[in-house]
């Protein structure tokens, strides 16, 4: 026993002198483990971090324990006793404005509060230590007190302490507002965010029949469960509309968006391990390949296969574990940085802290890469025999591994269990099994394609009659020659570019729905309920002053879907996804046209001619098909105005959100509304820059209209949509330099044997315009394979997980498709050149002795 450890102790104490003259040597293998390890820190990290924020402030976020909210009415006093009964109660109505100061004025969201406001967490107010009741309370001059945004007073020239004038009451600036512990769902805003009393709300007179608000009655509830409480509402009203929230439905659009973010970090995640194991594997080719004269001349001396395995697996783990310090340190440096800057994008509290679990996970993971790409490397180097000291091309890969080899147990176990531990490892920590699972049965399948297509390309080009042109006959015999490293080249770049490409088409998939659901050409102010003599008005305004882009309008009301095919909905039980779900939640805006809608296309159907009279139809939007269950034929019951309307599909047609045109998800036939008075709905574009001076025209010219200005709450929304697909393409970054490393390691696997070759090449007259001119046909020809394979992989990767996992629209860029081909070819022969140049300096005479 004694005799064993210290026989293993030497084995050790040998491994660590001969590693430290060959530190240089790895440096690959170092920056692959170290930038593989920072990225799953990353992605751990943030994606725990998130979690963390959406369960601990779910309850502050919805602003209560439920949430009952309507539209166009307040609660009445049977309802509020109701509510009351279950547990504390608070109002909060959030309406449209407009501040005037003199001639100054602005678009306010208002958000009106009573004085239980809020429930759950704290407002803070810059510039006042006063508690916010007393902010909002009515002054002694008979004002309101208002707390606003600091633009509201860098727009209106005010400071704290004077009036504006919002309607019919006045207001006293009495505090800036720092945060809400429930904006986050109020949803996108249009108009600058102020806080004012209920009561002020209703001195200003803006809430007249018919003006669009909402109502939202948070509860805190007295030990009743969330699920009950709201159960026991709509027993008691289940007529009156409400639209009722837990804490879980507060968060649910930030889960599906944090999800969908996740799925994507997860894939970032496994690519940038799988591509550092990529490297770690060609990095301890290619140390065991130069030092094959070595493991010879130890063999010779009496060292057994497993000494020699010991000898280098001892070298391989400490290594690797250098490079997961300095993963775990890259990560938790960059951890740091992002967390805070995404939670400020985000509106959640995201403190720069580095998950414990996950930095324990991305060490599992490092040091289970490091062994599985590693192990079976140094197996062949255990099969090299002495023999080998006296052969002539000891730069050449020997020591093969065959399919007998595979088979043994020593083999295939312990690479078996290396590889079912990342499996597990990656399933706990993502919590999605099946999409890790799918995710490795696309990798396998990938892995066999390359080695398959590397093997065809040897075979075939092997079966080529000898070439007449030197530089193309070399280079040719270069890739199908004995050990050659081709087939590592192909299965290395083809895979690490699959993989990456995989990246940057997933975050293209995003870029382009999230640009088709945006409108970068959107319009400055939209108009609701205009009537027909106040359309021509605003067109009239619009062709006169040069600082209108454009003026468009269509008819609309609001109605809400009752049944389809006479089955009321409630009884089909359908539930479409949550971005959709709206759809049969209340009323939505319909629409009527005689001609199909600009930047409108019909996709399945057709249109209805002009004046159009029999059974009324409608066109649906299609990405609304599949959702709601639809086809063609079917007929859709709308409730408007308290009378039914029935119209049946006649079309389906999808539009480009980004033409910044009217459209709508249900435009009808016109004989559907014959018998309702219509309004419109108008957009007007300003020239950019113009804006304000439009607004301010419009407002002396249409006192009594209200307009949104939603250009600018657009623009914030794209910026901030902008800002995180920044953040997400910085942890996808790691996956590209570590992509440029795995090339450089594929083709440093090969450097020997190609210094060899050039220099047998000089020996028999060639020049090194020959030597290069063969490098570059050979390199040129396999980053062209390479890129083929890759693109097709990547094309079919994220065509599955787009359609199945993110389950939005698939869509590649061709244009990044031919930068990739191009650039992997140049970037195989750019790589592969570099590592041979020293070749072509070599002299003969002295490497040969060195032979």
């Amino acid at each position: 026993m004694n005799t064993a450890a210290a026989t293993l102790r030497g084995w050790l104490r040998v491994a660590l002198k001969d590693l430290r003259g060959d530190l240089r040597r790895f440096t690959i293998l170092l920056a692959c483990l170290a930038l593989g390890v920072g990225t799953i820190t990353i992605v751990g990290s943030v994606g725990a971090a998130l979690q963390s924020a959406l369960l601990r402030d779910a309850r502050t976020l919805l602003g209560g324990d439920i949430e009952a909210q309507l539209s166009y009415r307040a609660a009445n006093p049977e309802e509020r006793q109701a509510f009351e009964r279950l547990g504390k109660l608070g109002e909060v109505i959030e309406v449209m404005g407009r501040a005037d100061a003199g001639e100054q004025n602005s678009f306010l969201a208002i958000r009106a509060v009573d004085t239980n406001y809020p429930l759950i967490g704290s407002v803070t107010v810059k510039g006042a230590d006063t508690p916010l009741p007393e902010l909002l309370a009515p002054r002694a001059d008979g004002s309101f007190g208002l707390v606003a945004d600091q633009l509201l007073l860098d727009r209106l020239g005010l400071k704290l302490g004077e009036q504006l004038t919002i309607s019919d009451a006045t207001f006293t600036l009495t505090g800036i507002i720092g945060t809400e512990p429930d904006r986050i769902t109020a949803g996108l805003q249009f108009g600058l965010p102020v806080l004012m009393s209920v009561d002020a709300l209703n001195a200003t007179g803006i809430l007249a029949p018919g003006v669009l608000a909402s109502y939202r009655y948070k509860i805190l509830l007295h030990g009743t469960d969330p699920d009950a409480a709201m159960q026991s509402i709509e027993t008691s009203f289940p007529k009156a509309g409400w639209k009722l929230a837990g804490p879980k439905d507060a968060t649910a659009d930030l889960a599906r968006f944090f999800d969908m973010f996740a799925r994507f970090l997860t894939i970032v995640g496994l690519s940038s391990l799988l591509v550092g194991g990529l490297g770690v594997s060609n990095a301890i080719s290619a140390y065991v390949t130069e030092r094959q004269r070595s493991i010879a001349t130890m063999k010779a001396l009496g060292a057994t296969g497993p000494r020699i395995l010991v000898h280098f697996l001892t070298q391989v783990m400490l290594l690797t574990l250098a490079g997961i310090i300095l993963g775990l340190l890259l990560g938790t440096l960059l951890t740091m940085v992002l967390l805070p800057i995404l939670g400020g994008l985000l509106g959640l509290g995201l403190p720069p802290v580095v998950d414990v679990v996950t930095l324990w996970t991305a060490a599992g993971f490092g040091a289970l890469t490091g062994f599985a790409f590693g192990y079976l490397p140094l197996r062949r180097a255990e099969k090299l025999k002495p023999a080998l000291l006296f052969r002539s091309a000891g730069s050449a890969v020997e020591g093969g591994l065959d399919w007998r080899d595979m088979l043994k147990p020593g083999l295939w176990l312990p690479l078996g269990l290396a590889a079912a531990g990342i499996y597990a490892l990656a399933a706990l920590t993502t919590g999605r099994p099946l999409l890790v699972l799918w995710y490795a049965m696309g990798v396998l399948g990938a892995f066999l394609v390359l080695r398959g297509a590397a093997w065809l390309l040897q075979r075939g080009l092997k079966l080529i009659p000898p070439l007449s042109n030197a530089a193309l006959r070399n280079a040719v015999k270069s890739i199908w020659r004995p050990g050659a490293p081709a087939p590592v080249v192909i299965l290395s770049l083809g895979l690490g570019l699959a993989l990456l490409l995989l990246i940057a088409l997933i975050d293209g998939n995003l870029r382009h729905q999230l640009a088709r659901e945006s409108i970068p050409n959107a319009p400055s102010f939209v108009f609701m309920d205009l009537f027909e003599d106040e359309v021509d008005a605003l067109k009239q305004f619009s062709v006169g002053d040069k600082a209108v882009e454009s003026f468009a309008s269509l008819p609309m009301v609001t109605g809400a879907i009752e049944a389809i095919n006479g089955t009321p909905i409630a009884e089909l039980n359908r539930k479409p996804p949550a971005e959709f779900a709206f759809v049969l939640e209340g009323e939505i805006p319909l629409s009527a046209s005689d001609t199909l809608p600009d930047q409108s296309t019909i996709t399945e159907g057709s249109w209805w001619p002009p004046n159009f009279i029999g059974t009324p139809e409608v066109s649906v939007f299609q990405r609304l098909k599949e959702p709601l269950g639809l086809k063609l034929g079917d007929v859709l019951t709308f409730r408007v105005f308290g009378e039914a309307v029935k119209a049946k599909i006649g079309s389906f047609r999808d539009y480009a959100w980004r033409s910044g045109s009217v459209n709508f998800g249900f435009v009808l036939s016109p004989n559907a509304f014959a018998d309702f008075p219509l309004s419109y709905l108008g957009l007007l574009k300003a020239v950019p820059g113009e804006e304000v001076a439009v607004q301010q025209r419009l407002v002396a010219d249409f006192p009594e209209l209200l307009f949104l200005p939603v250009g600018e709450a657009l623009e914030t929304f794209a910026a901030i949509l902008a800002n995180v697909t920044t953040a997400v393409e910085v942890i996808g970054g790691l996956a590209v330099v570590s992509g440029v490393l795995v090339l450089a390691g594929a083709m440093a696997a090969g450097r020997k044997q190609r210094e060899s070759d050039a220099v047998v090449m000089k020996v028999l007259g060639a020049t090194r315009g020959d030597v290069v001119r063969a490098y570059l046909v050979e390199y040129g020809l396999l980053g062209l394979l390479a890129a083929v394979l890759a693109a097709l992989l990547g094309l079919a990767g994220t065509w599955a997980f787009v359609e199945f996992v993110l389950e939005i629209d698939f869509w590649a860029d061709p244009a990044l498709l031919v930068w990739v081909t191009v650039g992997t070819i140049a970037l195989a022969i750019a790589v592969g050149m570099l590592t041979t140049w020293s070749a072509l300096s070599t002299r003969p005479a002295s490497f040969l002795r060195e032979e």
